[in-house]
């Protein structure tokens, strides 16, 4: 088993004495421990696992015990900090037992928040998408137009998308297309502009080759323009896809009265900050979750680098 694995497991044990055996404050009291411990619990699962397998060198089980170790340290200070000595103000920074309690008593309303918003976001997402890669192909190969558009593209690019959002409240049928369209805004110019660049700084020995193989301009831009510019591609994609994330929680939290960023926000109105934070902690962990699936399509996708 890997050494680094087996400290983090005998530190996650302490961890769990110490939120166990050790007493919180009397503001951080909760009447039910059972979520955080067993969330702890299950971390240890995990490493322990985890460290089955033998790798060599940098090697997932190297990724998890790194990630695991940052997370124990994380728990472990607000653990000490916030829920037995209650340094800071616990109204403000309640325990990690608080924010997981709040976690497992509202898991149905951020279940049925997390579906509002993934539909939103992928219908904004997904529109970008289809509309601006095939845009910023036929930017970037058309010098003529590249040269009228792209600086246009440059300065509209910059403002953020929210500013569009009383315009679309007001011009648009309902919120959840407002909503949609803004993410749509914000996910479009990255991807366009990256689409553009990739395409435009092609080496043009490569598009000469492809013609004396009597490829149409279909052809080509299928065969070589498009895989070509596929990393590039995707280094706008992945911005776009941060981008749509706060652009999304804005969103819910202006016009919406469902989804992740609407449920934060109504709890920040009621002052519920262990809500609050489960809903932040929920929110973080769909974000990984995305971001995981982007990163496996993008490795398929450009799996003909690591050949």
């Amino acid at each position: 088993m890997n050494r680094t694995g087996i400290i983090l497991i005998l530190l996650t044990i302490l961890l769990l004495l110490v939120a166990y055996f050790l007493p919180d404050a009397e503001k951080q009291q909760v009447a039910d421990k059972n979520p955080y411990l067993s969330v702890l619990f299950v971390l240890m699962i995990v490493v322990l696992l985890a460290n089955f397998p033998k790798f060599s060198g940098i090697s997932p089980v190297q990724k998890v015990n790194d990630v695991g170790l940052l997370i124990f340290i994380a728990l472990m200070f607000s653990e000490l900090v916030f829920a037995k000595l209650a340094v800071l103000d616990p109204f403000l920074f309640p325990s990690p037992a608080r924010v997981f309690l709040a976690l497992f008593k509202d898991i149905d309303i951020l279940l049925d928040g997390l579906v509002s918003s993934i539909t939103l976001l992928a219908a904004g997402y997904l529109l970008a998408v289809i509309t601006a890669i095939p845009l910023g192909l036929i930017t970037g190969w058309k010098k003529r137009l590249f040269n009228a558009a792209y600086p246009f593209a440059k300065a509209v690019s910059p403002i953020p998308p929210t500013v569009y959002l009383p315009y679309s409240i007001v011009l648009l049928p309902s919120f959840k297309a407002a909503s949609v369209f803004v993410i749509f805004i914000g996910a479009f110019w990255p991807i366009f502009v990256a689409t553009v660049y990739g395409v435009f700084n092609i080496e043009p020995r490569l598009i000469n080759s492809a013609r004396t193989l009597g490829l149409g301009n279909l052809e080509l831009m299928r065969r070589v323009v498009l895989p070509a510019a596929l990393p590039t591609i995707f280094s706008g994609a992945l911005i776009a896809l941060i981008l749509s994330f706060i652009t999304l929680t804005v969103a819910e939290m202006i016009g919406t009265n469902s989804g992740l960023g609407w449920y934060i926000e109504y709890e920040h109105q009621f002052a519920n900050y262990d809500k609050l934070l489960a809903g932040m902690l929920f929110l973080g962990f769909a974000v990984v979750s995305i971001m995981f699936v982007f990163d496996r399509v993008q490795s398929y996708c450009l799996r003909w680098q690591k050949v």
